[in-house]
C-alpha cells in the first residue's frame, strides 16, 4: 500500500474513533477522552500530512510513526484495562460477573482488531522505508 492509502486510512480512522468514543460511546472518565481526543488529532494531523505530502519529507512519516505508536500504546492500555476489569468480575460477582467479564474480553479483542492492526501495518510501512528514500 502506498503512502498516500495510509494517509487515507488515517482519517478515516480518526473519525471513526471520533465518532464511536464521543458520540456512541463516550467515557465518563475526562482521563480517557482527553487520550482519545490526543489520539485522534495525532491521527487526524498524520493522516493529512501522508496525504499532502505522501513519500517527500521526513515530517510526514515522522507524524506517521508517532501517531501509529500512540495508537498502538492506546490499544494495549485499552486491553489491559478490559483484561484487568473482566478478571475482576469474574472473581466479584459469581454468575453475572462470568457473563459481563466474557463481554469485556469480547470488546478486547474488538479493540485488537479495530484499533491494533492498524498502527501495526503502518509502522512496518514506515519503519521498512528509509527517511530520504
Amino acid at each position: 500500500m502506498s503512502t498516500r492509502g495510509y494517509g487515507l486510512i488515517d482519517l478515516c480512522a480518526a473519525a471513526v474513533y471520533a465518532y464511536v468514543g464521543f458520540v456512541v460511546a463516550p467515557s465518563r472518565q475526562p482521563l480517557f477522552t482527553l487520550v482519545l481526543a490526543l489520539v485522534v488529532a495525532l491521527l487526524a494531523a498524520a493522516g493529512l500530512a501522508l496525504v499532502a505530502r505522501g513519500d517527500r519529507g521526513r515530517v510526514p512519516r515522522a507524524l506517521g510513526i508517532a501517531a501509529s505508536a500512540v495508537l498502538l500504546s492506546f490499544a494495549i492500555g485499552c486491553i489491559a484495562l478490559l483484561c484487568a476489569s473482566a478478571t475482576f468480575l469474574f472473581g466479584v460477582y459469581g454468575a453475572l460477573g462470568r457473563g459481563i467479564g466474557l463481554l469485556a474480553l469480547v470488546v478486547a479483542a474488538l479493540v485488537v482488531e479495530l484499533c491494533g492492526l492498524l498502527p501495526l501495518f503502518q509502522l512496518h510501512h514506515h519503519l521498512r522505508r528509509r527517511p530520504g528514500a
